[in-house]
């Protein structure tokens, strides 16, 4: 994860929302929620970002599923891959990582739109990003269509995500969220297929009732270490017990279902890790961080988590010689009968 360009306003609103936090902090230290015994595990998977660290994105695709055994996946249909050109559509990439997953068993989760993950969050094709917003929103949902109509009858496909973290308001190269917009494109995805729809949000400032009631399943991320500029690297002040609050009272006013979608195990820094010193990178990211991050994501009483840095795992084994995060990564799909 790499932070967008510095913002003292974003600064400020980000501080504030730590001391809210510290706040809830205080109020449930005390409270004891019991951990998820067997929690279903996944992973968020981009072959754009791969590529992006110089990494053949099958090979690592194919490693993740028969070396570690990952069985879920949330994919995205890139807007700038899936239509590189206009009304010209090309589901190739995607199509042979969907069929992976099918020969073992898995599922996916498929996101769209035009906010997915990975930087830089909005995925314009170059055709488009001359376009007025409003010609964008037009064509975002004539696109939408021809992705559903596409993998309609995919049975690996097991829910929808339309657009990821939309509403929020300071992160990415995007323009001003839009709430309406984001419903149109909700409703347009219902009328097409039945398949249930979740929409994301950022675990710790993002609105989780307001979005979740938009779906069938509100998806939340979980960071504990990041970095940000003035305050460096900072490690959110919050208990488990934080998460589990909010999700209970999210559940008891009209959402569904909620899922961790993202849960840290990669670096937040300053620069990229092909910029960045592996021991600046392992300051906020590390085996031993993430085997805690998972602990943190099961006492807060998420049932299914989806690891974020998969990709960084198999660069790090077969680029730098690190092969530490891919093993434990690895002992955490062998000790989950439930994901393999």
């Amino acid at each position: 994860m790499i932070f967008s360009k510095p913002n003292h306003h974003h600064v400020k609103y980000f501080i504030a929302f730590l001391l809210i936090f510290a706040v809830l902090y205080g109020l449930s230290y005390n409270l004891d929620f019991t951990p998820d015994e067997k929690p279903t595990y996944g992973i968020t998977y981009s072959a754009q970002h791969a590529e992006s660290l110089n990494i053949d994105p099958q090979a690592a695709f194919i490693a993740l599923l028969d070396d570690i055994g990952i069985r879920h996946f949330r994919l995205s249909a890139y807007w700038n891959e899936t239509e590189p050109h206009d009304d010209e559509f090309n589901f190739e990439r995607l199509d042979w990582q969907i069929q992976e997953v099918r020969k073992r068993g898995g599922s996916v989760t498929l996101a769209l739109g035009r906010r997915l993950p990975r930087w830089p969050e909005c995925h314009q094709p170059q055709w488009a990003k001359s376009l007025t917003e409003k010609r964008q929103q037009e064509e975002i949902l004539e696109m939408i269509p021809y992705v559903i109509e596409h993998y309609k009858e995919e049975p690996v496909i097991n829910r929808w995500q339309v657009e990821n973290e939309p509403l929020l308001p300071f992160f990415g190269d995007c323009p001003t969220p839009d709430v309406d917009f984001l419903k149109k494109e909700i409703e347009l995805v219902r009328s097409l297929d039945n398949r249930p729809i979740i929409i994301t949000a950022s675990g710790e400032l993002g609105n989780w009732s307001g979005t979740g009631q938009l779906g069938d399943t509100l998806g939340v991320s979980l960071y504990r270490t990041i970095w940000k500029p003035i305050v460096n690297y900072i490690t959110y002040p919050l208990s488990p017990a934080v998460y589990a609050m909010r999700q209970k009272y999210v559940l008891s006013n009209g959402v569904n279902e909620i899922i961790l979608s993202e849960l840290q195990a990669e670096p937040w820094s300053q620069k990229g890790p092909l910029e960045e010193t592996l021991a600046e990178q392992y300051r906020s990211m590390n085996p031993e961080q993430f085997i805690e991050n998972v602990q943190y994501a099961r006492e807060s009483g998420f049932s299914k988590i989806y690891i974020w840095g998969a990709e960084w795992w198999y660069w790090l084994k077969t680029q730098k010689n690190q092969p530490q995060m891919w093993e434990a990564a690895k002992k955490l799909w062998e000790s989950s009968s439930v994901s393999r």
